[in-house]
Parts: C-alpha cells; sequence; structure tokens
C-alpha cells in the first residue's frame, strides 16, 4: 500500500514537471523532487514525507498544481490521515507569491512548515539541501544571499529537526551550507 502510494505520487510529479528544468536549464525538474524523497528515506522520513518530498513542488511550479496534488492524493490508497498529512506538508512549503520579499517569504513557509505535521520540517531540510547543493554553480551574489536566507532556515527549523529526530537532515543542510560557503571564497571577489 506505502510503496504503491510512493509511486503514485512519483509518476505524478514526473508528469507535471515534464519539460521543466532546473537552472541550469539541462536538468530535468524531476530529478529534485527525487533527490529530496531518497534523502527523506534516508534520514527517517516514512511514505507520508516521501510522497510529500516527490509533491513538494507542484503547486508552486506547475500548471493546476493544486488540483494535480489532490488528485494524485486520491489515486492513493493511504488512510485519510495520512493524504490530509501529504497535503498539509506540501501546502506548508508552498511559498506565498504575494510576499515580494525573499527573506519575508522564506520565513512565513518556515512557520507554517514548524505548524505543519513534522515531516514537513525534514522534507524541508532535505529540499534546502540539494538546492544549496545545486547553487553552487550559481553567480556569487547569489549564493551568498542564498546561503544567508538558509542561515536564517536552519535557525528556524533547529529545535523542531531536533525534537523530532531529524538531526541527521540538520547536519546534512548545515555541512551543504558550510561547504557551498567554502566554495564561494575561493571563487574570490
Amino acid at each position: 500500500m506505502k510503496a504503491h502510494a510512493i509511486a503514485v505520487a512519483a509518476r505524478a510529479a514526473t508528469e507535471a514537471h515534464w519539460g521543466q528544468t532546473r537552472k541550469d536549464t539541462t536538468t530535468p525538474s524531476i530529478v529534485h523532487p527525487e533527490r529530496v524523497a531518497a534523502c527523506v528515506g534516508r534520514c527517517g522520513g516514512d511514505h507520508v514525507g516521501m510522497i510529500a518530498a516527490w509533491l513538494h513542488d507542484v503547486i508552486e511550479d506547475c500548471a493546476d498544481g493544486d488540483l494535480v496534488v489532490v488528485r494524485t492524493l486520491q489515486k492513493t490508497d493511504l488512510p485519510e490521515e495520512d493524504r490530509v498529512a501529504v497535503y498539509a506538508i506540501v501546502t506548508a512549503m508552498t511559498k506565498n507569491p504575494a510576499i515580494p520579499d525573499k527573506g519575508e517569504r522564506l520565513m512565513d513557509s518556515a512557520r507554517r512548515i514548524t505548524q505543519a505535521p513534522p515531516q514537513a520540517i525534514l522534507v524541508k531540510l532535505c529540499d534546502r539541501t540539494d538546492n544549496v547543493n545545486d547553487s553552487r554553480n550559481e553567480t556569487t551574489e547569489f549564493v551568498t544571499e542564498y546561503l544567508r536566507l538558509t542561515d536564517r532556515l536552519i535557525g528556524a527549523l533547529s529545535e523542531g529537526a531536533i525534537s523530532h529526530g531529524y538531526s541527521d537532515a540538520h547536519e546534512r543542510l548545515k555541512s551543504a551550507q558550510a561547504e557551498a560557503g567554502r566554495a564561494i571564497e575561493g571563487r574570490g571577489p
């Protein structure tokens, strides 16, 4: 039942992100949710977290994304409480486009994540880790700002990460952030 539901979410995310690429314009977007879902699984998440990881960017990045998530969850054979939890995690992670400032938008999302089911914290830590790892090829200015905002996110999610047993994911993000920081220091001005 759980493996089937994860497969349903993976297929739906793959279809929803079809034709989209990461910022490098060559890597298919679906690679990101796939890596986030794998990280969630390695760091103690269960089927709810892994399904949320597969779907976490659908509302934000895809046409009719909310409808895609709802229909996907209806296709699973999960209990209602699991479907509600996945939807709560995905919507908590979805940025509010009405907030123009990136820092404020991130802190709004962090607040909603801490109020969502606990695995929202895990999914966000894995999501940000993957994004930090991908950001190393961006401009120094972009990476510097991204790492500054990542530091704020780490602070906002730290207590919840530790209390819910997601210390490994928390440490992975801190390590990725430090490594990216060292990489941009090596680039020079």
